[in-house]
């Protein structure tokens, strides 16, 4: 299996988001973690900005993209990686548009097989041909296909890692000695080996308690202790996790995301 794991010297990880498919607070909710004052309980549906002088990349386009790219001030993007097709992950495909108005050029999207299968019939329009009619003000994409082979934007080298999220798939993405690993209930085995030598682990941890086609806590620490991270930040965060409390209960080098965090990745 041919695999890339060193890449450029470093890059900025920005968590856009890091929700689960609610957001918090969730409509009509009024728990602690819906009612907090705590700006870290405030949560976009998740994904991430990878980015430097060099490469400006999306992890899903999730349905709050245009605030988070208004919020977070992205203006170019070279590419786009998807997890999976979940709308919280998916539904915000159409803001692609002002990336691609903005260049005049199609947006490479990187997805498993079946995923593009799922955009292609669901998203049609962004696959066709472009009609001098409607100008850019439809979006413009150029599928990729990938599964466990990495492939390159610009200078980054990047390995997709196929994950398990219940019944479906999703795709795992590692840069370097990072992974981003959302929306999962297990990694196979077979890619392990992908993982091997990652010092900082991005990983979906909904909530304290189990879920079926979900990490929770310890089943996400755990997988960071197995996979031998220095730093493991959780993700994908559930309205039943308050911030403040459930850090406090976590090891030094385990980390509760949340929106605007930027980490500094030097490889």
């Amino acid at each position: 299996m041919r695999t890339c794991f060193p890449t450029m010297s470093g890059f900025t990880l920005t968590f856009l988001g890091s929700g689960t498919s609610y957001g918090i607070p969730m409509i009509g909710c009024h728990c602690p973690t819906c009612t907090s004052q705590d700006p870290r309980d405030n949560r976009l549906r998740s994904s991430v900005w990878i980015h430097n002088e060099d490469v400006s990349l999306l992890i899903d386009s999730g349905p709050d993209l245009r605030l988070q790219a208004l919020r977070y001030g992205i203006e170019r993007l070279d590419a786009m990686l998807l997890t999976h097709t979940h709308a919280d992950h998916l539904n915000g495909l159409d803001d692609l548009r002002a990336f691609t108005r903005l260049t005049h050029q199609p947006l490479p999207v990187y997805a498993a097989q079946e995923h593009i299968q799922f955009l292609m019939s669901h998203f049609e329009y962004v696959f066709q041909e472009r009609n001098p009619a409607f100008g850019w003000g439809i979006p413009r994409l150029e599928p990729h296909a990938v599964w466990d082979a990495p492939f390159t934007v610009g200078p980054l080298c990047i390995q997709p890692v196929p994950l398990l999220h219940g019944r479906w798939l999703s795709i795992g993405y590692r840069m370097g000695n990072l992974a981003y690993l959302t929306d999962c209930s297990g990694i196979p085995e077979s890619s392990l080996p992908l993982l091997e030598g990652i010092q900082v682990l991005v990983i979906d941890a909904l909530r304290t308690k189990p879920h079926p086609t979900h990490l929770h806590f310890d089943s996400a620490l755990a997988l960071a202790r197995f996979l031998g991270a220095a730093h493991t930040y959780f993700t994908h965060i559930s309205h039943e996790t308050l911030h403040a409390s459930e850090q406090a209960r976590l090891p030094e080098d385990i980390t509760i995301a949340y929106d605007g965090l930027n980490l500094n990745v030097s490889l």
